[in-house]
């Protein structure tokens, strides 16, 4: 089952939003791990819930995946179990929701199931795993002229520009391609 993973730091949620509004039923999962206070994370579930009309699920516990959006408990990092299930752990990162904490449990999966977009945000968190996911398989697309460049950039560094670069209208087609194959 392809798993569409959307990570992302400062200016970022408005891009999700948009990403999502494929106006359809999802039919696969939805993995989103951006950097924010704990205190927000629900409140932006609902948002993305009410502005999408996708089943939104703030993942608390070992979770099965299914056809839905999922995002931490706050102040908490997200990370997969296995292909199947996600799970949540206190955050000991200075940056919550790690991306480089998610990156590294996706290494025990088949990343070739994995379609990575790296939207807006500052700092390289997640860097040091990119290379090692995509030479096993993992598609990365890294957001072109986002509000905030620096995360994508040095994701794409760290990838040697072996990623895909697209603008949020085109992210939002890939997602709806993939939601339809």
């Amino acid at each position: 089952m392809k798993k569409f993973i959307i990570v992302g730091s400062a200016g970022s949620p408005p891009d999700v939003i948009e990403i999502l509004k494929i106006d359809e039923k999802l039919r696969i999962p939805v993995i989103v791990c951006l950097h924010f206070t704990g205190s927000v994370m629900e409140t932006f579930a609902q948002h993305i819930a009410n502005e999408t009309a996708h089943d939104v699920e703030v993942v608390q516990k070992c979770t099965s995946l299914d056809a839905k959006v999922y995002l931490p408990e706050g102040e908490k990092d997200i990370a997969f179990v296995n292909n199947e299930i996600l799970t949540v752990h206190k955050s000991q990162s200075k940056v919550h929701p790690s991306i480089s904490v998610l990156f590294e449990s996706m290494k025990k999966c088949d990343p070739r199931d994995f379609v990575v977009v790296v939207l807006g945000g500052l700092g390289d968190d997640g860097k040091e795993h990119v290379r090692e996911l995509w030479k096993n398989g993992a598609r990365f697309i890294v957001q072109k002229n986002p509000k905030f460049k620096y995360l994508p950039e040095n994701i794409s560094e760290a990838l040697e520009e072996h990623c895909e670069k697209m603008e949020v209208e085109k992210i939002r087609e890939l997602l709806l391609t993939l939601n339809r194959s």
